[in-house]
C-alpha cells in the first residue's frame, strides 16, 4: 500500500489540511536541526509525508529532551485514557531516532496505517467533514492516482474514522504516541475550537508530557512557516 500517495490524496481532496500532504517539501530540512534530525528530514524528502511526520516528531522530542534533561516532565492527569498505556509505563527518556523511524517503516495497523488513521480521525473530529463534504472528497479521491486497493482502503477509513479511544488503544509505545499526535496536528485546522478540544483530549489520552506537546506544536508551526516562505 502506498501510504504517502494516500496522504497526498487526502490533502488534495480536501479531507485533511494541505500541510499534511506537503510535509515532504524542501522546507522540512530547514525545520529539523541537528545531525540526526537532518538525516531523518532528508530521508523524508525521498519517502514522503509520513517520514516527514516522523522527522518532525523526532525533532520535537529531541528539543523536549534537551529542555528537560533533569528528568521526565509530569504528564497531565488522564481523563480519556481507556485503553491507553498508563503514564508510568511511558518511558520518555532516551528514545532513539531508530525507534521513530521504525514506526513510519511499519506498514501494519500500529505503524504507518495508524498515522493515516490518526490524520483522518483528527480531520473528522472538528466537524469539517459533513456528509456533503465527504461526498466531495470521495468524488475527488476517485480521480487520484491510486491503486484500487489504496482507494478502497482510503474510502474505508473516510467512511469509518476511528474514535479517539479506538485510536489510542492501538498506541503501544511512546514514540508512536508522539507521531500519532504530530500526524493529528498536521492534519487538523488548529484555528477551530473543536480541533483545539480534540487535540487537548488526545494529548491527555496519550499521556504525553505538556512540554512535549508544546514542542510538537512549535516544530509543526515552524515547518508551516518555512514551507509558506519557500
Amino acid at each position: 500500500m502506498d501510504f504517502n500517495k494516500i496522504v497526498k490524496g487526502l490533502s488534495s481532496s480536501g479531507a485533511v489540511s494541505g500541510f499534511a500532504g506537503g510535509l515532504a517539501g524542501s522546507a522540512l530540512v530547514g525545520a529539523v536541526s541537528g545531525k540526526k534530525g537532518k538525516k531523518m528530514a532528508k530521508s523524508a524528502l525521498k519517502v514522503g509525508a509520513l517520514a516527514a511526520v516522523g522527522g518532525l516528531a523526532y525533532k520535537a522530542y529531541s528539543t523536549y529532551r534537551q529542555q528537560n534533561s533533569t528528568g521526565p516532565a509530569p504528564v497531565a492527569a488522564s481523563v480519556h485514557a481507556t485503553g491507553a498505556m498508563p503514564a508510568s509505563t511511558h518511558q520518555w527518556n532516551d528514545i532513539s531516532q531508530d525507534r521513530f523511524e521504525a514506526v513510519v517503516e511499519d506498514d501494519s495497523s500500529t505503524g504507518s496505517l495508524l498515522l493515516i488513521r490518526a490524520m483522518i480521525a483528527a480531520a473528522a473530529s472538528d466537524g469539517h467533514m459533513d456528509s456533503m463534504e465527504q461526498d466531495r472528497v470521495f468524488q475527488q479521491a476517485e480521480q487520484l492516482n491510486l491503486s484500487q486497493q489504496d482507494k478502497a482502503a482510503l474510502f474505508d477509513e473516510l467512511r469509518n474514522p476511528l474514535g479517539m479511544q479506538a485510536l489510542v488503544s492501538q498506541v503501544n509505545n511512546p514514540e508512536t504516541a508522539v507521531e500519532v499526535y504530530a500526524a493529528s496536528v498536521a492534519a487538523i485546522d488548529e484555528t477551530r475550537p473543536e480541533a483545539q478540544t480534540y487535540l487537548r483530549a488526545l494529548a491527555v489520552s496519550l499521556n504525553i508530557p505538556s512540554e512535549l506537546v508544546q514542542s510538537i506544536h512549535a516544530e509543526i508551526e515552524t515547518a508551516k512557516q518555512q514551507e509558506a516562505a519557500a
